[in-house]
C-alpha cells in the first residue's frame, strides 16, 4: 500500500523503494546484521577454545597471544575488539530505532 501511494504521488518504483521500503526495512536488516556478526564473532572464540590441532587463522592468532609479551597481548586485544566497536558505531542509529529511543 505504501509503495502504491508513493507511486501515485509521483515516485518511480526505484524512488518508492529508496524512500519508503528501505527505511522501513533497515531496523530489521540491522538486527539480522547484529545476529550474523555476533554468531561469526563467537565462532572465532569457539574455534580457539575447542580445537587444538587444526585452527583457523584468527583462532591461531588468538591462541598465540598467550606466549607473547604484554604489549602484544594489549595490541591483539585491541585488534580483536576494534571490528566490533566500528560495527556498533556504524549501526548505532538503527540500534536506537530497534530499542525504541531517539
Amino acid at each position: 500500500e505504501l509503495e502504491e501511494a508513493a507511486q501515485t504521488l509521483g515516485c518511480s518504483r526505484w524512488g518508492a523503494f529508496l524512500r519508503i521500503v528501505l527505511p522501513l526495512a533497515l531496523p530489521g536488516l540491522a538486527a539480522a546484521a547484529i545476529f550474523t556478526f555476533v554468531i561469526s564473532w563467537n565462532e572465532v572464540f569457539a574455534a580457539t577454545i575447542l580445537t587444538l590441532r587444526t585452527r583457523t587463522l584468527p583462532a591461531q592468532v588468538l591462541a598465540s597471544l598467550s606466549t607473547s609479551p604484554l604489549a602484544f597481548k594489549f595490541a591483539g586485544g585491541l585488534f580483536m575488539v576494534l571490528p566490533a566497536i566500528v560495527f556498533i558505531f556504524l549501526i548505532r542509529k538503527y540500534l536506537m530505532n530497534l530499542w525504541g529511543s531517539r
